[in-house]
């Protein structure tokens, strides 16, 4: 038995030794590259820019039910039917320019050096980092909204929820909640 944990170990120490070279090998290619100082300063500010943005957007689409352990009550989920396709509007309006502004980014390197061409490259590569947090932080409430109205959507997630449930034959994947016919009533 002790063998078996010992061989078990081994095999997981080598996933992630593997998984770990990878990953150095990947970011000495990356280190090569002359957009490194602006990866970099990404790596650093996209997730608190993602963080303040999501805070917002749940401010400003009255979505802030979700932070409560509460299930959310009839005037929002009537709201949440335009608000899912303007969310999902704003994933996609901002993804284009996001990736365009990247990809300006890496032609015209956001290098360390002060010439026209690096400046052009930060420019491009601010874009980038803003329209970058505003695509994950709506990504991220458009995924937790979508589970706060309905556990089975988007269809991802649903289709991931099926298969866990025949996996398991536990009903609570499914994530299927009873409404309470009072608060129904008021509406």
């Amino acid at each position: 038995m002790k063998n078996l944990i010992v061989e078990c170990m081994v095999e997981v120490l080598v996933i992630f030794g593997l998984i770990g070279w990878l990953f150095l090998t990947f970011l000495e290619w990356l280190s090569t590259l002359p957009v490194f100082p602006a990866v970099v300063t990404a790596a650093v500010l996209c997730p608190i820019l993602t963080a303040r943005d999501y805070l917002r957007l749940t401010r400003t689409w009255k979505l802030r039910g979700i932070y409560s352990n509460r299930d959310p009550i009839p005037p929002e989920r009537f709201y949440w039917v335009v608000q899912r396709i303007r969310l999902q509007r704003t994933i996609i309006l901002f993804t284009v320019p996001c990736a365009l502004a990247w990809c300006n980014a890496v032609l015209l390197p956001a290098s360390s050096d002060v010439n026209l061409a690096s400046i052009v490259g930060w420019l491009n590569s601010l874009v980038g980092m803003l329209t970058l947090s505003r695509v994950v932080s709506a990504t991220a409430l458009f995924f937790k909204a979508s589970q706060w109205f309905d556990a089975m959507s988007p269809t991802l997630v649903g289709l991931l929820r099926r298969a866990m449930y025949k996996l398991s034959d536990n009903y609570e994947y499914l994530g299927q909640k009873k409404r309470d016919p009072e608060k129904e009533k008021v509406y």
